[in-house]
């Protein structure tokens, strides 16, 4: 519906901003500027024209996919340490790599950080950079306790921060979604509060450690809530001011176009996948972050994207997707400060799985390469950041 008003606007007098051009359907060059206040969100900002800048750091996520709902309900292939470590070097080439290590949970506490430090140590020996999901996911007793989850992040970076190829720190997953404990956090009791102390006790921590290396920030699920994601960065701003602003390093967009939105969250059918990619980091840029005070200056990265074959998707399809969604991040990374890109994944959970959430990797689940790993190398080599100390 929000596609067909955005092409009639369009048609009707291109002066007049046009809605969310949920499909992609209209170019920048056919997108009218905004107009008036827009309080939610809801117009498209995708207007601009492309414009370099420095070359993206491209990363992938190398463990298993999360499953919406509560848990996983899936059995995962067992993985091949050697396979997944040789296809990771081969896509890092002679350029930088970033690895990210999701499902790291404040439950688990200890026993979690001592088994993601070991593999942020194993991930950096065979030089690639490594950046950590810090999952706020408490366990029921711990639920809303801030002091808990501080001393936890405090832990975090205690443990990871003399480890110098970990750049990154996560601080929780997608808060502003509100509907699946096991693959984000916005399910549980104070979740932006968690993300806005957890940003300024991380930074506070790893100035006092001198852990110059670590850049913090935080992610959200684009418009997984729909009109009250403007309300999450509203409290983002009113729950942090400027102490969080200038703990702040960068902001994560998860944004899987064809696959959750538009999509299962908001269905409707993609015309142009890389133009309905782009409607998503423009909307970030312009709209959602300045409602928290976040100006251009703070990089963005994109955490998560995607696009899964498995039941009823092709390897075909997944190789568009990924030359388009990957093109359009090179092409405007200077318009819109985009920094950083991680493809979500590396290996599909299991051929067996009953949904496409078994099925977002680049490699099958026996490691053999689909179609769009081999694009994904030559983009990596052709358009990623050098490799840096």
């Amino acid at each position: 519906m929000l596609a067909a008003l955005a092409l009639g606007a369009a048609a009707a007098d291109p002066a007049h901003a046009i809605p969310w051009d949920v499909s992609g359907a209209v170019s920048p060059a056919r997108t009218p500027p905004v107009s008036g206040p827009d309080p939610g969100c809801a117009q498209s900002y995708a207007d601009d024209a492309p414009r370099g800048g420095p070359p993206i750091r491209f990363g992938i996520g190398p463990r298993p996919a999360g499953e919406a709902g509560l848990v996983q309900t899936t059995p995962l292939t067992p993985q091949d340490s050697r396979k997944r470590d040789a296809a990771l070097v081969a896509l890092r080439g002679d350029r930088s790599l970033t690895v990210r290590l999701n499902r790291m949970f404040s439950a688990d506490g200890a026993r979690g950080i001592a088994h993601f430090k070991a593999l942020a140590e194993h991930y950096a020996r065979l030089g690639l950079k490594v950046e950590l999901q810090v999952r706020y996911h408490p366990t029921a007793a711990h639920d809303g306790d801030m002091a808990a989850w501080l001393g936890y992040v405090r832990d975090v970076v205690r443990a990871f921060g003399p480890i110098h190829a970990v750049t990154g720190l996560q601080i929780t997953n997608e808060v502003n979604l509100k509907i699946s404990p096991n693959t984000s956090d916005g399910a549980y009791r104070n979740p932006v509060a968690a993300l806005v102390r957890g940003v300024i006790a991380a930074k506070r921590e790893a100035r006092r450690l001198h852990h110059d290396q670590l850049a913090v920030g935080f992610n959200f699920a684009w418009r997984s809530a729909g009109a009250a994601d403007a309300d999450f960065f509203r409290s983002i701003r009113s729950l942090g001011g400027t102490t969080f602003l200038r703990a702040l390093d960068w902001v994560g967009i998860d944004i899987y176009p064809a696959t959750f939105v538009p999509g299962i969250l908001y269905p409707a059918p993609v015309t142009n996948l890389g133009d309905a990619f782009l409607e998503g980091l423009a909307q970030a840029r312009e709209c959602y972050l300045p409602l928290a005070g976040i100006g251009r200056s703070t990089p963005i990265r994109v955490e998560e994207t995607g696009y899964p074959t498995g039941p009823g998707r092709t390897e075909a399809a997944q190789l568009s997707a990924l030359g388009d969604i990957v093109r359009t991040a090179v092409a405007y990374r200077g318009t819109y400060n985009v920094s950083d890109l991680r493809w979500f994944g590396l290996r599909d959970n299991n051929e067996h799985g009953p949904t496409f959430q078994s099925f977002f990797g680049l490699l099958r689940d026996d490691y053999s390469p689909k179609p769009a790993w081999a694009l994904y190398r030559r983009l990596v080599a052709r358009d990623g950041a050098p490799l840096a100390p």
